[in-house]
């Protein structure tokens, strides 16, 4: 019985040191945890408002295409589409220009988001 105790609390023991070492293992991100931020960005000002959006830090250390939604001002909301591209270029902490969606409230107009990646 003494030895069964011993044998889990090996294994036990072993497997702990192995999540811990899988969990410290590194990755080939570009960018690390500690070299991005959540962006909030605030838009152009086009018949008289804004919208504000925001990219959380995880968008930009595993870029993919990502679709975000405005705040909405004045009853309506606009889509704005980030590559991956351009969420990389934003995570090396550089600076990216996209134009939203179209909205017919307040007459047809777009935004202009402008991010500049903190690095």
């Amino acid at each position: 019985m003494h030895r069964r105790r011993l044998t889990h609390a090996v294994l036990w023991i072993v497997g702990a040191a192995a999540a811990l070492y899988i969990a410290g293992c590194g990755s080939n991100d570009s960018a690390s945890p500690s070299s991005v931020a959540d962006l909030s960005v605030t838009s152009s000002v086009v018949n008289g408002h804004s919208h504000t959006m925001n990219s959380p830090s995880s968008d930009q250390m595993h870029p993919a295409d990502t679709t975000y939604m405005s705040s909405a001002t004045l009853n309506h909301t606009h889509s704005i589409t980030l590559t991956a591209s351009q969420l990389a270029t934003i995570a090396a902490g550089g600076t990216v220009t996209v134009t939203s969606t179209a909205s017919t409230v307040t007459g047809n107009h777009t935004h202009d988001f402008t991010f500049q990646g903190k690095k």
